[in-house]
């Protein structure tokens, strides 16, 4: 039984792979952001080549900029590529789970001293 799920596996893994051949190059320079991407992703060419001018973006505002070309290719993004975005995103995630812990605890009733 293990070898037959290992097999299939195995099987299902070769077949993404080659349905997926994709060439990335993301060079940020300070002044200008290269991303190019080439090859093919479920049997579509994808032929992606841009500079853009981030002289005055932040680093997260760069880091958007890259989630931004990546989902409109339909691409998912390499997550070591963007790591504000990331940290972004948990600390929303740990902030909202704060705030709904601090809702929704159950409060003590107030204990009355007997004079």
């Amino acid at each position: 039984m293990k070898l037959l799920l290992i097999s299939l596996f195995l099987t299902i893994n070769t077949v993404a792979m080659a349905q997926s051949s994709l060439r990335m190059r993301i060079s940020d320079d300070e002044k200008m952001l290269s991303i190019r991407i080439d090859g093919t992703r479920n049997g579509r060419k994808i032929h992606f080549n841009r500079a853009f001018d981030v002289s005055d973006m932040s680093a997260l505002r760069k880091e958007l900029l890259k989630y931004r070309v990546f989902t409109s290719l339909e691409l998912s993004p390499p997550l070591h590529e963007m790591p504000w975005v990331i940290l972004s995103i948990l600390g929303v995630v740990v902030v909202f789970f704060t705030g709904l812990v601090l809702r929704f605890r159950p409060s003590k009733p107030a204990r009355f001293r007997s004079v």
